[in-house]
């Protein structure tokens, strides 16, 4: 009753804090911010491993486990768990709330480092990244037409281009379509003979597709209707120093 009595004989006081009360709430609720996708601090780290051609159960025995075993010894871990496939292991690291999401990354990859010498040598390097739901794509463009699959690749990579040129785009990327590949049937027959093996011959289809520089090329116009080339390695002059050949213009 008495804060009733003083509010009823001190009325003018009570309807300025109420207009006050009122402002401010005006004044936060529009300054309030308000996001589709806002920043979340979620504190779980995954790491994934390609291993091509590999079975579940030896991506298990041979990846996962020995991944799990260095993590294990992070501290503040709430939960881990794992799951392989064939020629996958994926595998998700839960930290307690309070657990820094840089320290925690930072951490994740120490350990994945010194687990490499017990994964076998030629897997894939392990892919380490945090759960940013800032990253989820805010658009999903797909492109149908009477046209060839590799057609449509090409439409949509420069689809992707322009759209990389948009301010305030982050990333676009591109998934689906054909990827040009050349087929190699071995005969075995033949690499017997040739006493050769398997891996000789993907060593060769590889030492062939590089692309090496092979130097430059200067011009030189001496005279009306003849031309110079001086040719020179890449990094200082080849053997052939001094030495030009002589070109004569073909018909234009």
């Amino acid at each position: 009753m008495k804060i009733t009595n003083w509010s009823l004989s001190h009325k003018t006081s009570i309807f300025v804090l109420l207009v006050i009360v009122v402002i401010a709430g005006l004044a936060s609720y529009t300054a309030l911010p308000v996001e589709s996708f806002p920043q979340i601090k979620q504190p779980v780290i995954i790491v994934a491993v390609p291993y091509v051609g590999v079975a579940p159960s030896d991506m298990e025995t041979l990846v996962a486990q020995p991944i799990e075993k260095k993590l294990k010894e992070i501290s503040k871990i709430k939960k881990m768990s794992s799951i392989s496939t064939e020629g996958y292991t994926n595998i998700t690291v839960e930290f307690e709330p309070d657990m820094d999401i840089d320290e925690a990354v930072q951490k994740v990859r120490v350990k994945v480092d010194q687990a490499r010498p017990d994964l076998p040598e030629d897997i894939d390097e392990p892919i380490i990244q945090e759960i940013n739901f800032e990253n989820i794509p805010i658009m999903l463009v797909s492109i149908v037409g009477n046209q060839s699959l590799v057609r449509l690749k090409k439409i949509a990579e420069d689809l992707q281009d322009k759209f990389e040129q948009i301010p305030g785009v982050l990333d676009v990327k591109l998934s689906g379509g054909l990827e040009r590949e050349v087929k190699v049937n071995i005969n075995p027959a033949r690499l017997r003979y040739y006493n050769l093996g398997v891996n000789d011959v993907i060593d060769a289809i590889r030492n062939e597709n590089r692309t090496i520089p092979g130097g430059s090329v200067e011009l030189y116009r001496t005279y009306p209707g003849r031309i110079l080339i001086d040719r020179r390695a890449e990094r200082g002059r080849c053997k052939n120093e001094g030495k030009y050949s002589h070109l004569s213009p073909g018909p234009r």
